[in-house]
C-alpha cells in the first residue's frame, strides 16, 4: 500500500523513463531525469544539513527547477513550502517567522543553494545515493506533513495550512478515477505553485506519466499567446480559476485558434458564473466540464460536479457532491448539525482531505478544526469552511451562497479583508479602515478615515511593499466617518451602497 506521495514518481519513472515529464519555456525534462535530479538534491540536503520533518521553502519561480526542489525536499524527509517570490519582503519574513525556520531553497550563481551553501553535485554512485535516500524515506509515515501552503490571516499574519501525504494520495487517486486520467494527458498548468490547485497538476503528472506544461505569465496574460500555446502543444487538460476562463471564452479564442484538443476543463478557486459556464459549453461542446470546491485546508477539493446535463436549464451553478471518502455537514451558529434540505448553514467537511491544521498555531487550528458534532466521534476532525450553503431538495446537490465572515475570493485567491486593513492601518495618517469586495465587478474597495491630508495618499505604491499585488485594493474611498449600526459596529450595508455609488475614490 502506498505510504508517501513521492512513490508516484518512483513508480512512474520506471514505466516511462524517457517520456517528457515537465516542460518549461520550451525546455523539457524526462521522468528519469526528474527522478535523478531530485534524488541528487535530496541526498545533498541529507548529507549537508541532516534535517528531518522541517519546513523548507521553495524560493524559486515556477519552473522545472522549482518542481525538482519540491520533489527533493520531500525525498529528503522534509516538508516543502512553496513561496510567492514576488510577494513583499515583509510578507515573506512573516511566513518564515510562522515557520520558525529560515530554510529557503533558492538559486545562487545559477545553482541550487540552501542556507548560504551552494549545491555540489556528487560523483557518488547513483544506486547508492538512491538506497540511502529511500532508506531514510522508509521511516516516514502517511500522516507526516507533505507541504505547507500559506493563506491570508485575520491578524495580518499568514496561516500555514499543513497537508499530509495521506491526504494528497487520497485526493489524487480519486481524481485519477473520476476524470479517467492516463499517460495521454497533456496538462496546461495555470496555478502558481504556492496556490493549491497546482497540487492536482503536479501529482497527476507524477502518478500517471502525464506531460505537464508550466504555462508562462505571458501565455496567461495574453489570450492570443494562450490560444497559440494550447494549439501548438495540443494541451488536453486544464485546471483554471473561473475568472481566467471567463476572459478566454468571452474573447472566443476557440474561433481564432484550433483548441479542439481541450477535452477536460476543470475549474475551482472561486464561484463559476453561470454565463461563463454557458459560454464555455458553447465553445467546447464535447469537453468534460467540472466544477470543484475546497478551501486550502481540504487538500485542494472536497466537492465536485461534472456537467453532463443540459447547462441551458441551470439557474445557478452547483458545487456538486462530496468527493469519494468525504462528507459534507451543515452546522448552524451553535455548531449543531442542520439536517433539513434547503436550510442555509455553514459548510463543513469531513474526510481524509482535512488538513493537519495550521503550522504552529494551535489556537487558530482549534477554532475551525473541530470534533464532529454529528456523531460524537472525538477522533474525527471536520473543517469549518466559513462558507454558507445548503443541500437542495430538488437535485440533492450542494450550493454555496457566500462567506459568513469578511473573507472573499478574488481571482482564485482567498483573501482576508483584515490583512489588508491591518496593512492600511500601519500608515500614520489612516485613522480607521475597512475593506469590502464587490463580487459583481471583482473589485477590492478600501474605505478609510484620516486627518487633514494635503493630497491623496499613494496607497498603491505604499501597499506594494507590504501586500502581494492581488491583495491591493482597486480603489480607495476617504470618509469623514464610518457609518455605524445601533450597536456601534461598522455598518457594512451602508458601505456597500457607497461601493455601488462610489464618490471621492482615490484611484
Amino acid at each position: 500500500m502506498q505510504k508517501l506521495a513521492i512513490e508516484y514518481l518512483q513508480n512512474t519513472k520506471s514505466r516511462f523513463p524517457e517520456k517528457t515529464a515537465v516542460v518549461d519555456e520550451g525546455q523539457g525534462i524526462t521522468f528519469i531525469q526528474l527522478w535523478t535530479s531530485s534524488l541528487s538534491l535530496a541526498y545533498w540536503i541529507n548529507t549537508e544539513f541532516q534535517i528531518t520533518n522541517q519546513p523548507i521553502c521553495v524560493g524559486l519561480p515556477k519552473s522545472i527547477d522549482a518542481v525538482i526542489a519540491i520533489l527533493a525536499i520531500q525525498m529528503s524527509g522534509n516538508i516543502y513550502v512553496p513561496l510567492d517570490i514576488e510577494a513583499p519582503r515583509q510578507r515573506k519574513n512573516k511566513i518564515l517567522e510562522v515557520l520558525g525556520s529560515d530554510w529557503v531553497l533558492e538559486h545562487s550563481a545559477g545553482e541550487f543553494s540552501l542556507a548560504g551553501e551552494i549545491f555540489s553535485r556528487t560523483c557518488d554512485d547513483l544506486a547508492q545515493i538512491e538506497k540511502q535516500v529511500l532508506e531514510k524515506l522508509s521511516k516516514r509515515n502517511p500522516d507526516d506533513p507533505l507541504y505547507i501552503i500559506f493563506t491570508s490571516g485575520t491578524t495580518g499574519t499568514p496561516k500555514g495550512v499543513t497537508i499530509s501525504n495521506a491526504s494528497v494520495i487520497d485526493y489524487i487517486d480519486w481524481a485519477i478515477e473520476t476524470y479517467a486520467i492516463t499517460e495521454a494527458e497533456i496538462i496546461g498548468n495555470q496555478a502558481p505553485l504556492f496556490f493549491d490547485n497546482s497540487v492536482l497538476d503536479l501529482y497527476l503528472t507524477f502518478a500517471k506519466g502525464c506531460t505537464l506544461h508550466l504555462l508562462s505569465k505571458d501565455a496567461l496574460r495574453f489570450p492570443g499567446d494562450f490560444g497559440a500555446y494550447v494549439s501548438t502543444h495540443q494541451i488536453n487538460f486544464i485546471f483554471f480559476v473561473p475568472s481566467l476562463l471567463g476572459n478566454l471564452v468571452s474573447l472566443k479564442l476557440h474561433e481564432d485558434y484550433e483548441l479542439s484538443s481541450l477535452k477536460k476543463i476543470l475549474f475551482a478557486g472561486e464561484a463559476m458564473p453561470l454565463n461563463t459556464l454557458k459560454l464555455l459549453k458553447s465553445g467546447f461542446p464535447s469537453a468534460l466540464l467540472s466544477n470543484l470546491y475546497g478551501p486550502t485546508e481540504i487538500t485542494v477539493d472536497a466537492i465536485y460536479w461534472i456537467f453532463e446535463e443540459n447547462i441551458e436549464n441551470l439557474n445557478e451553478v452547483p458545487l456538486g457532491k462530496p468527493c469519494a471518502n468525504h462528507r459534507v455537514l451543515f452546522l448552524d451558529e451553535e455548531e449543531k448539525p442542520v439536517t433539513s434540505a434547503d436550510e442555509i448553514a455553514e459548510i463543513c467537511i469531513a474526510g481524509p482531505g482535512v488538513a493537519l491544521g495550521y503550522w504552529k498555531d494551535p489556537d487558530t487550528t482549534l477554532e475551525v478544526f473541530i470534533s464532529n458534532p454529528e456523531n460524537g466521534k472525538q477522533n474525527e476532525i471536520i473543517y469549518k469552511t466559513g462558507d454558507l450553503g445548503y443541500q437542495s431538495s430538488k437535485d440533492g446537490l450542494i450550493y454555496m451562497i457566500g462567506r459568513k465572515d469578511n473573507q472573499f475570493k478574488h481571482n482564485g485567491y482567498r483573501i482576508e479583508a483584515g490583512e489588508i486593513e491591518n496593512a492600511l492601518n500601519q500608515f500614520e495618517f489612516v485613522l480607521q479602515s475597512c475593506v469590502l469586495y464587490d463580487s459583481s465587478r471583482k473589485r477590492i474597495m478600501a474605505f478609510y478615515t484620516a486627518g487633514q491630508l494635503e493630497s491623496h495618499p499613494p496607497f498603491r505604491s505604499l501597499l506594494s511593499g507590504i501586500l502581494p499585488q492581488y491583495m491591493i485594493p482597486h480603489s480607495f474611498h476617504k470618509l469623514d466617518q464610518f457609518p455605524t449600526t445601533q450597536n456601534g459596529k461598522v455598518d457594512y450595508k451602508t458601505l456597500r451602497e457607497k461601493v455601488m455609488r462610489p464618490k471621492n475614490a482615490d484611484n
